[in-house]
């Protein structure tokens, strides 16, 4: 999908003619909440915990300060974003994929100020030369990549319950508490 979205729009990049502020909406994350959960919290370097409550959905996350300062997450569903993080929205489209790839491809991580201590701040996105899109081609784009988007995401979560049984059975395989001896392979 990256390959399709630079094919498709890497022009935009070169283009002094507007900034990402004409098309997303940035805000800082929040600290998070001590309450366990099945809501992913997003820092810097990705889900850190879970947590009870959500303060975003269907987002882009992009880490704010320290060594992940730039990285950037996608997530479609409800998450918390920490005061680790960026949280970013599309002025244009309802989808965050065209948003969430035109961030991927600005090269965050080396456009960041201090050198100790690496900050990614709302007014350093806002000012990042990037064109105006066209409207028709970002839909089309959407279009294509929500299906490929939606497969990964269920993929992802079919794995993590398949992860959960097998953390599940192994042990009691491996205490004999199961007996598979009767089983046909």
């Amino acid at each position: 999908m990256l390959s399709m979205f630079q094919s498709s729009f890497s022009d935009l990049y070169n283009s002094k003619q507007s900034t990402f502020e004409s098309i997303i909406q940035f805000s800082n994350g929040k600290k998070r909440p001590n309450e366990i959960g099945n809501i992913p919290v997003y820092g810097g370097n990705g889900i850190l915990a879970y947590t009870n409550k959500s303060n975003a959905e269907n987002c882009i996350i992009i880490g704010r300060v320290g060594a992940y300062c730039g990285n950037v997450f996608l997530s479609s569903s409800c998450c918390w974003v920490s005061d680790n993080a960026i949280q970013a929205k599309s002025k244009i489209s309802d989808c965050q994929l065209f948003t969430y790839f035109a961030l991927k491809g600005a090269n965050l991580p080396s456009r960041h100020i201090g050198t100790g201590q690496p900050l990614m701040t709302q007014g350093i996105l806002n000012s990042i030369p990037f064109g105006e899109p066209n409207i028709a081609d970002v839909k089309l784009f959407e279009d294509k990549c929500l299906p490929l988007q939606q497969a990964i995401e269920n993929n992802i979560a079919e794995n993590t319950v398949l992860l959960g049984a097998m953390d599940a059975l192994l042990p009691k395989l491996m205490s004999g508490e199961l007996d598979l001896s009767e089983i046909d392979i």
